[in-house]
């Protein structure tokens, strides 16, 4: 049990707080420091569905389900912010590689597409 007024178990409880956070830190930038990482990461966000509005139109089965894509969302702009505090260049590159694969993925199609028609 921790006593609040014990200025030691205080310190420890400030120690062992600092040592996770900096774990979770630690832990982000060895995900983020590969592509592979990068692209888990930023198919989780996408998941997460951070960048949509959280509300549905309707009745009682519209409300569970708007709670439902909150908590996702919720999930996604924590996870975010962790990734901005603790790895902010390659948040970034993360943002960068998804931009570049997606119009690399379009061409692919297009091409596939003209080639198709020719």
């Amino acid at each position: 049990m921790h006593d609040p007024n014990d200025a030691r178990q205080v310190r420890e409880a400030g120690r062992r707080e600092k040592q996770a956070q900096e774990r979770v830190a630690d832990d982000l930038c060895a995900i983020m420091a590969t592509e592979s990482g990068r692209r888990f990461v930023h198919g989780l966000l996408g998941l997460c569905d951070i960048r949509s509005g959280g509300y549905v139109p309707g009745g009682v089965e519209a409300q569970r389900h708007q709670d439902y894509r909150a908590g996702r969302r919720s999930v996604g702009i924590e996870l975010l912010g962790e990734l901005e505090r603790h790895a902010p260049e390659m948040t970034e590159l993360m943002s960068a590689e998804a931009r570049f694969n997606a119009i690399e993925t379009e061409w692919a199609a297009w091409a596939a597409e003209e080639q198709n028609d020719g």
